[in-house]
C-alpha cells in the first residue's frame, strides 16, 4: 500500500514538473479549461446577443465569497465545460467589489463594476441576472440556494424562460 502511494506522488510531481517545463503552473491549465469570462464590454457583448436573440446571463459574483466560488465550481463552470449553454446564453461575471476595474455599459460608457450591482438591485450573493439585447432585466433571477446538485436544472428552466421572452424558439434539454 506504501508503494503505491508514493508512486502515485512521484506521477504527481512528474505532471507538474512538466506543466511548469512549458510554462504553465497546474492550476493555469486548470483555468484554462474552465472559464467563466469576466463581463468587459456590454455594448459589444449586447449586440451579439441581439444578433443570436440570447439572452445574456449576469453572474454576480464578490471577490472572497466562498458560496460564490462553489457554486461557480460545482455547477456552471461544469456546464460551460461540457458545451451544455453554448447557443443558448451568453454568460459573463461581475465581481461588483474588485478595485481598479470597470466594465462598458451598455451605452459604451466605462463604469465601476458595483453600478451594475446596483443597477439590478443585486443584494444577494451570487446571483444570476438574465438581461435582453437592451439591458433589461427579463425571466426570473436565479439566487443561490446551496443546493449544487439542482443548479443545472434550475439553470436550464430560466435560460429557457429567458429564451421565450426574448422571442427565441430554441429550448435547453
Amino acid at each position: 500500500m506504501r508503494r503505491k502511494v508514493i508512486k502515485q506522488s512521484a506521477a504527481g510531481w512528474l505532471a507538474v514538473f512538466l506543466l511548469a517545463g512549458l510554462g504553465m503552473s497546474p492550476m493555469t491549465a486548470w483555468a484554462d479549461a474552465w472559464a467563466l469570462n469576466p463581463a468587459e464590454d456590454f455594448q459589444q457583448l449586447a449586440k451579439q446577443a441581439k444578433q443570436d436573440k440570447q439572452p445574456i446571463a449576469i453572474y454576480f459574483n464578490r471577490v472572497r465569497c466562498g458560496a460564490c466560488e462553489k457554486l461557480k465550481d460545482a455547477a456552471i463552470l461544469p456546464m460551460i465545460e461540457n458545451g451544455l449553454l453554448d447557443g443558448y446564453v451568453h454568460m459573463v461575471e461581475i465581481r461588483v467589489d474588485a478595485k481598479g476595474e470597470t466594465i462598458r455599459d451598455f451605452y459604451g460608457e466605462p463604469v465601476e463594476n458595483a453600478f451594475f450591482q446596483e443597477l439590478y438591485n443585486v443584494t444577494t450573493f451570487p446571483t444570476i441576472v438574465f438581461v435582453d439585447a437592451d439591458g433589461s432585466e427579463i425571466g426570473k433571477r436565479m439566487v443561490n440556494s446551496g443546493a449544487y446538485d439542482y443548479v443545472p436544472y434550475y439553470l436550464t428552466e430560466r435560460i429557457n424562460q429567458a429564451l421565450e421572452e426574448m422571442g427565441n424558439d430554441k429550448r435547453m434539454e
